[in-house]
Parts: structure tokens; C-alpha cells; sequence
């Protein structure tokens, strides 16, 4: 990457912020009147406050914001954010996501994880959408499901689908960001890789009829499905096969010579055989079975990478580098402040969420571009602290610090290999800061 500064990396955000309000009629709800004089909250201020908000409250940031002498009220912000439209903030992120060049690749391949977290959102029983009842008997609670496509090696979001919760449907939103990529018509090689979640053979489709690369996990129940009528499929501890899959929506003569058929049901979905007709689709695919860790559990992996550059170490290897979205979630949510909701209205969650995906892209695109490599020591290898990079950058945005190269190189953290610990899972809601 050429030498870039702290500096030239700010002003290209604000520069984004900036030609939003140039497009008035397309982001905000009152382009005539909106932003139109000179006020002491300006348009990129309004949009950097979700950005920027921490764990405090709406008046405490404003007073770190702004300072003492020209504090802002609250009901001011609310006011601002009020006359902006969500669209802004999503246009906000894909805009500079598209700056940021992809500098890592795997074999000339850039590595899409796709993965899905759930977001805490205010108790707010009202909204129905978004309220579930997890215990009986017990207080509920609000979330929404964010569906996320993230560059591995370059630690960026790329794309984000957000679903209620009741209306959660992962393997939707998987089919919808390859189309989305496909329509962009990009030259970029991909090779997507996705949980147990996003397994389905719609999703495999919408892959292979899009020309793209995937590899997914499945189920022992899913792939012993695939070829129902071997005996002696997946017996052996490691499997690598090629498999060839006729999807038809009816039993009909003509589909009897077919090998290895698959019937989808009328209500099911696959978008290549309409429901009712004869036709019939035809999938190429791989089917992988590896043993993994200490015990030897047995993973299933569905895949259209060719046999001839991709064995089954690589392809090992890729899905274990899946697991680097789950710690960007982490950063995310705790490093980034996306635990911290600062209103009930519905679009305010969607500004503040873009609003800190932004952030997280600005956060990772300085880090890259501002700090060198770490060396590593007897022990370890050593990356830039995460947590820390995040709270240096929104001081730096603020206007706090200045010389935020030194300060993100200062922070370091080992890379432990191999660790691993139990996921202890438990109920919570949001940190919750409304007020109104």
C-alpha cells in the first residue's frame, strides 16, 4: 500500500460525509429546508455523532464532542439526526467501503466470510418485529439479526443485510449478496465461506449460476442427503469427492434417467425451478469430510473449488480462517460501541449501526495504512490492539489527538495460536441509553 496519512484518511471520510449532502434530495426528509443555514450542529457533525457516541449518554458525549463552550442540547441532536434518512449513513458506508483498496488475497482470491450476529436493542415490548419471548415468565427482549460479508485478510465489512428477528432468514441474505455482487459486475475474484447457517442448495445456485466461488459447512444429516442412495457414502474419515446434484420440483418420467435426483418441495425455496414445472437444474460439487481437533469430530464441507490447487488442507485451512468475522463482531460490538444504543427509533438503530460499521472500516483502513508490520519474537507474532486502535481513532476523529500513527503502533497484542475456549452463551439486552 503507498504511504498514506493519518490525515489524507480523515479528510477522505469527511469528503464522503460532505458529498452526501450534495445529493439533499435522496438523504434527507426535507431537502429544502434541511441543513440550509448555518447552525451550531453542522451535517457532518450529525453524522459523525452516532459514529463517534460511546458508553455514555446522549449529553456526556456531546460534552466530549463538542466541549464547554459550545455544547449543544440533546433535543438539538435528536432534532438534526431527525432530518437525515437512514439511506445516508448505509450509502456512508458502502461509499467508503469501496475506497478501501483490498491489499491481501489468497492466491489473487479475496476471502468473503459471510455470518450473522444478533444485535441487543432496547427493550421495547411495542415493537413486535423485533420483541421475543426467550423465557417464560421472564422479561423479553428486542433484536435485530445482522447478516455480514467480511474481507478475512483485510479485516473490512463489505456488504450488511439487517432482518427482525422473527423475520431472520440467513440463507435469503446469502443468495442476495451474491446477485448484489454479480449485478455490480466486478472483476474481483472471490471465494465466499460460510457456517452451517447459510447451507442450502438454493445458496449453492445462486453461487455456481453466478459464477462464484464458495465453501460451506454442512451438517453429518445434510451431506449424508446429498447421495442418499450409496451405501458407503461418507463412511471413510476423510472424503473428497466430486458429486454431481439434479434439483426437480416433480416426480415426472422424464427426470427418472436423472442422476442422483433431488425433489424441493412446492413451498420451498429455489429460485432456478419454478414450482409447478418439469424443469430441472444441475449443480457440480464437492463434497469434503476432514476430522478436526483433539477428538477427531468429523466436518463437512460443500464446495465448487477445483480439486487442482485447492486439497483438502487448503480448504481446511480457508474455513478455519472464518472464525477471524466472529472476533471482528466482537470488536464490533465492544470495541465499536454497537452494545451502546443511544434511541428506540427505528432509524436511529440503522444510523447508528452503519455509523459504527463505518467507523470499523476507518478504524481498520488507518491501521493498515498508517502503521508497519510487528515483528514477531521467540513466542509470538504480534498484531495492533484491536480495542485500543478503535478508541485512539474516535479521539483522532474528535479532534483530540493528532499524532494517531505513533499511538496505534505503541498498542500490540500477542497472537496466541491454537488457543481455544468454551463459548459460554448467555441472555442479555442491550446496554440501553435512551432517555426519550
Amino acid at each position: 500500500m503507498p504511504h498514506i496519512s493519518s490525515e489524507q484518511l480523515k479528510n477522505s471520510l469527511f469528503s464522503s460525509i460532505d458529498s452526501l449532502l450534495e445529493r439533499r434530495d435522496m438523504f434527507l426528509y426535507n431537502p429544502g429546508t434541511s441543513f440550509m443555514r448555518t447552525k451550531k450542529i453542522s451535517f457532518r457533525q450529525t453524522v459523525l455523532f452516532p459514529m463517534i457516541a460511546g458508553s455514555d449518554n446522549v449529553a456526556t458525549e456531546l460534552l466530549d464532542y463538542y466541549g464547554e463552550d459550545k455544547l449543544p442540547l440533546p433535543s438539538a441532536m435528536i432534532q438534526r439526526r431527525n432530518q437525515i434518512k437512514p439511506e445516508a449513513f448505509i450509502e456512508l458506508f458502502d461509499q467508503f467501503s469501496k475506497k478501501i483498496p483490498v491489499q491481501n488475497t489468497f492466491r489473487g482470491y479475496q476471502l468473503v466470510a459471510c455470518d450473522g450476529t444478533r444485535l441487543n436493542l432496547p427493550y421495547n415490548p411495542s415493537d413486535t418485529d423485533s420483541f421475543i419471548q426467550c423465557i417464560e415468565g421472564r422479561k423479553g427482549i428486542n433484536q435485530i439479526h445482522m447478516n455480514a460479508l467480511y474481507d478475512l485478510l483485510n479485516d473490512v465489512f463489505l456488504d450488511v443485510e439487517l432482518q427482525n428477528i422473527k423475520q431472520m432468514n440467513e440463507k435469503a441474505a446469502f443468495c442476495r449478496f451474491l446477485d448484489r455482487d454479480s449485478n455490480s459486475k466486478s472483476s474481483r475474484k472471490r471465494i465466499y465461506i460460510a457456517d452451517r447457517g447459510y447451507a442450502s442448495y438454493n445458496d449453492f445456485a445462486h453461487a455456481i449460476h453466478n459464477n462464484k466461488l464458495f465453501l460451506i459447512r454442512v451438517s453429518e444429516t445434510f451431506a449424508k442427503g446429498i447421495c442418499k442412495g450409496r451405501i458407503d457414502w461418507l463412511k471413510d474419515a476423510c472424503v473428497d469427492e466430486n458429486v454431481t446434484v439434479h434439483i426437480v420440483r416433480c416426480k415426472n418420467k422424464a427426470h427418472f434417467t436423472l442422476e442422483n435426483r433431488h425433489i424441493i418441495r412446492q413451498r420451498s425455496c429455489y429460485d432456478y425451478v419454478a414450482a409447478g414445472t418439469k424443469d430441472f437444474d444441475r449443480l457440480n460439487l464437492r463434497v469434503l469430510k476432514f476430522p478436526v481437533g483433539d477428538n477427531d469430530t468429523p466436518e463437512y464441507i460443500v464446495t465448487n473449488l477445483p480439486t487442482y490447487g485447492f486439497s483438502s488442507s487448503t480448504i481446511k485451512e480457508l474455513y478455519r480462517l472464518r472464525w477471524g468475522e466472529e472476533t471482528a463482531f466482537r470488536h464490533l460490538k465492544y470495541a465499536g460501541n454497537m452494545v451502546h444504543i443511544h434511541s428506540l427509533k427505528r432509524t436511529f438503530l440503522i444510523q447508528e449501526i452503519y455509523a459504527k460499521l463505518t467507523l470499523y472500516n476507518f478504524s481498520s483502513y488507518l491501521a493498515s495504512a498508517v502503521s508497519e508490520p510487528f515483528e514477531s519474537t521467540e513466542m509470538y507474532p504480534y498484531a495492533i490492539n484491536h480495542t485500543q486502535m478503535q478508541k485512539i481513532v474516535i479521539r483522532f476523529i474528535k479532534g483530540i489527538i493528532e499524532n494517531v500513527e505513533t499511538l496505534i503502533s505503541r498498542f500490540r497484542v500477542p497472537i496466541r495460536l491454537g488457543r481455544k475456549f468454551k463459548r459460554n452463551l448467555r441472555r442479555q439486552s442491550a446496554d440501553t441509553l435512551v432517555y426519550r
